[in-house]
């Protein structure tokens, strides 16, 4: 090689050097800034926390599959397939490959929660509306009429076509399960489009996506029933994990002095009245965490501290109505109460 060509070849490398440290530099920068948002979807309000160069792409992606979440399998929407299921009771109904297979975990699921977590509650949330503009404690007349239609196993699974079928006068609601599948449909997007580092909190519902960029955990706030949303009593160390929280403190009405909260039983068709003031799940499938949330606080404290004591790859934290909040040992180390907190409240690991 002459040594004019030598030059050429030198300069060129320099050049080449020097764009890719730039690249490099761009690309450093983007995974080092955190980009938010903050929207309004599936009745609740949600955020994201997202690093990388594509964030700002997925954060718009995951508020669209939310709201496509909302349209889809919202029981108040008239055009929802699960209203389309509601209306259409009795006869098999088709519906999207996406809300069979919810439906199929969610049926699967409930067959496991001893009747405290059902599908077909439906009839009885209407009728209460809880969390409508106007609330009411129905005649028992009523629930009594209601309660023979809160039946799991009267649904009607037909994997061929896709199609889902009730009993007469049957409803869906898939309030207790839809927010932590969704966390997993977002974890879907942000690997699509390369985030390693995130957080999304859909209504209570916190997914954590990896580490922040300096490579230390995220620590998510378990919150204060006796405060507002952004006070806590504890917070734990979380790397892509879904924490799914039950209470009967944040969703209620208040008739005649008595306090009604969201969460229904199918077995007397009264708002639950739990020993248990909030129950947390910690696990990277966010449909098990939802579910499980909804069905220990349901439960109750001594049915679900002793199943709690048996799980190893299931994490919970349990705060009872006399300032103990139980957790299982995998969160011993990572769990830390506020120092406001500690003056009313202990830990007992289980």
């Amino acid at each position: 090689m002459n040594p004019k060509a030598k030059k050429a070849l030198r300069a060129a490398t320099a050049v080449v050097a020097v764009g890719a440290a730039a690249v490099l530099l761009i690309n450093k920068k983007a995974a080092q800034t955190q980009y938010t948002d903050t929207t309004y979807a599936m009745s609740t309000v949600i955020t994201q926390a997202v690093y990388g160069k594509n964030a700002e792409k997925a954060m718009a992606q995951v508020n669209a599959a939310l709201r496509e979440y909302e349209d889809r399998l919202s029981l108040f929407s008239n055009t929802s397939e699960i209203a389309k299921i509601n209306t259409g009771a009795g006869t098999p109904v088709a519906v999207s490959d996406e809300t069979y297979a919810l439906l199929s975990r969610a049926l699967e699921l409930s067959a496991q929660s001893d009747h405290a977590f059902d599908l077909t509650i439906a009839p009885l949330t209407l009728l209460w509306g809880v969390t409508g503009e106007n609330p009411k404690v129905p005649p028992q007349g009523e629930i009594d009429a209601l309660l023979p239609l809160v039946d799991d196993a009267a649904v009607k699974l037909d994997p061929i076509n896709k199609t889902v079928q009730l009993a007469p006068g049957q409803g869906l609601d898939l309030g207790g399960i839809a927010k932590g599948n969704a966390c997993t449909a977002a974890q879907k997007i942000y690997n699509e489009q390369g985030i390693t580092s995130a957080v999304l909190n859909i209504g209570g519902n916190v997914y954590v996506k990896g580490t922040k960029p300096d490579g230390s955990l995220y620590r998510v706030g378990f919150r204060d029933p006796n405060g507002d949303e952004s006070s806590y009593i504890a917070s734990l160390a979380m790397k892509d994990q879904v924490l799914a929280v039950s209470g009967g403190y944040e969703r209620y009405f208040v008739e005649n002095g008595k306090k009604y909260c969201h969460i229904i039983s199918g077995q007397t068709g009264w708002p639950v009245e739990s020993d248990i003031v909030s129950i947390g799940i910690v696990t990277p499938d966010g449909t098990l965490a939802d579910f499980l949330s909804t069905t220990l606080y349901v439960w109750g404290e001594q049915k679900s501290l002793a199943w709690a004591a048996a799980q190893d790859d299931v994490q919970i934290l349990l705060l009872d109505n006399k300032g103990t909040l139980y957790a299982t040992k995998g969160l011993e180390g990572s769990l830390e109460l506020t120092e406001e907190a500690q003056k009313s409240y202990t830990i007992q690991y289980i």
